[in-house]
């Protein structure tokens, strides 16, 4: 599984890093066309806008990645806007899956995210893309 954070400050590296898989940056793998890619990115009108331009990159066949879905990372404690609710919509009619991480307060203090432990976001995140037989510790 590869990681593609849709900008910068997106949580791809503390997904990748909670759930298993790879950080890729935000740049489409080249290296297999069989790549099963999730875009991460911020649940913010930015953010969520700079994911529909990536999952437009993938309908138009820029990458042979196969979508696996798209995880939208809470951008504060408080409630998404509206124009990031409305754009999440839009990629839900396009995109396999979506995901939502809440915020978790607990990471803006971590060194290392697995000292937190796995938040029950993160957790249901990681069971929805891993097989049971993938889980941690035999991936």
């Amino acid at each position: 599984m590869w990681w593609v954070g849709c900008h910068g400050g997106a949580g791809t590296s503390t997904i990748a890093r909670l759930v298993g898989g790879l950080d890729f940056g935000q740049a489409w793998p080249r290296l297999t066309p069989a790549a099963n890619v999730v875009l991460v990115c911020r649940a913010s009108a930015q953010g969520v806008w700079a994911a529909v331009g990536a999952v437009e990159q993938w309908r138009m066949g820029a990458t042979g990645a196969k979508l696996a879905g798209v995880v939208a990372v809470a951008a504060s404690p408080r409630r998404p806007p509206r124009i990031a609710t409305e754009r999440l919509q839009l990629l839900r009619g396009w995109s396999q899956r979506i995901w939502h991480v809440a915020w978790i307060e607990a990471l803006t203090a971590a060194d290392d995210p697995t000292d937190i432990g796995v938040p029950p976001d993160i957790d249901a995140l990681r069971h929805a893309i891993w097989p049971t037989s993938h889980r941690e510790g035999t991936r």
